[in-house]
């Protein structure tokens, strides 16, 4: 039987649940467990549990996560070995062993595409990939919102993931589709989706329509942002992007989008020079405070012998109040006080 992965490649909030929700209603396995939906997607996520937990794990033992800004395949490859792949073998095996077309969507795939790659392929499963995009200060402002990210960290984010997933994905077929055509114009994406993955999905279409286009309601879409809204500290880094953002993008040569990469790389080199700078600042403080933690704790311990010290003089004074040769020498006591006075 030959198998097929397409794999949904895209950032956070940038439309790949409305896509993967919109394939699940066409009918696409997407596997027995998913992620369930929360008061930041109301509608479901639709990525697989158990490739999500995967990936999640791996970013973290690779002392990386899905925001880090900074994250680099070939940088982390020394730490990831044989034991992963089997692992992720033996989840798409366990999770997609009898379906000839499933979906996978969850974001850190743009970061961990590689190590997909080499498991599908031992896996003797085809690859296609679909790139859903969204006006990137959309994606910024949403993700505020949601998880409190400045502009310039969420920017930085949807650049990285989305030249990673370009670049990692040229040697596959792919598509890119617009998350606002996807919602505009539904029933014209499917077909070219249909189309691009040369199967039946339109008959499913036309049986599920009404749900599908319930599924893709416009207010999916919670932010609208234009060019005009771009701040001027990162407006070098997106101007390329947002001048092809009402272009096609299946039609942007690949000296493009390299031409956007080294742009992007020259800014990561700054922002981790920057960042190098402001670790060893905050070390330094880090060291500073531990330091001054220590003598509050030694200075805490002095007082507390002091504080011994004086209770136990303090019990040998009542002692003395109380025995019978203070009681009796009391008149003694008197009579030099009143001389001396």
């Amino acid at each position: 039987m030959k198998q097929t992965c397409i794999l949904v490649l895209g950032m956070h909030r940038s439309g790949t649940s409305a896509l993967t929700g919109t394939l699940n209603l066409l009918d696409i396995d997407l596997g027995s467990e998913l992620m369930k939906a929360n008061f930041a997607n109301e509608k479901g996520f639709f990525e697989n549990s158990y490739l999500m937990h995967f990936n999640d794990k791996l970013l973290r033992r690779v002392n990386s996560s899905w925001d880090d800004i900074f994250f680099d395949y070939d940088e982390k490859e020394q730490f990831i070995d044989e034991n992963d792949k089997d692992e992720l073998k033996n989840i798409l095996l366990q999770e997609f062993n009898n379906s000839t077309l499933f979906a996978i969507k969850d974001p850190r795939i743009c970061y961990l595409f590689p190590l997909y790659e080499e498991a599908l392929s031992e896996l003797q499963i085809g690859i296609k990939v679909l790139l859903p995009y969204r006006n990137p200060l959309e994606v910024a402002q949403s993700l505020e919102k949601r998880n409190g990210f400045s502009i310039e960290k969420s920017v930085a984010l949807w650049l990285n993931h989305f030249l990673e997933a370009e670049l990692r994905s040229r040697p596959y077929k792919r598509y890119f589709l617009k998350f606002d055509t996807l919602l505009g114009e539904t029933e014209q994406t499917v077909k070219q989706i249909d189309d691009f993955l040369n199967t039946d999905l339109f008959e499913a279409y036309i049986k599920n329509k009404t749900e599908i286009n319930s599924f893709l309601e416009p207010n999916l879409k919670h932010n609208n942002l234009d060019k005009l809204a771009l701040q001027k500290g990162i407006r070098f880094v997106l101007e390329d992007f947002l001048n092809l953002y009402h272009q096609d993008l299946n039609s942007v040569s690949k000296e493009t989008f390299d031409a956007m990469r080294h742009k992007n790389d020259e800014i990561r080199r700054f922002y981790s020079a920057c960042t190098l700078d402001l670790k060893i600042e905050l070390d330094n403080a880090k060291n500073e405070l531990d330091n001054a933690k220590n003598e509050l704790n030694n200075t805490k311990k002095e007082l507390s012998s002091a504080n011994i010290a004086m209770q136990a003089l303090k019990q040998e004074l009542a002692m003395v109040y109380e025995s019978k040769s203070w009681k009796i020498t009391k008149p003694l006591r008197i009579i030099k006080t009143y001389i001396k006075g």
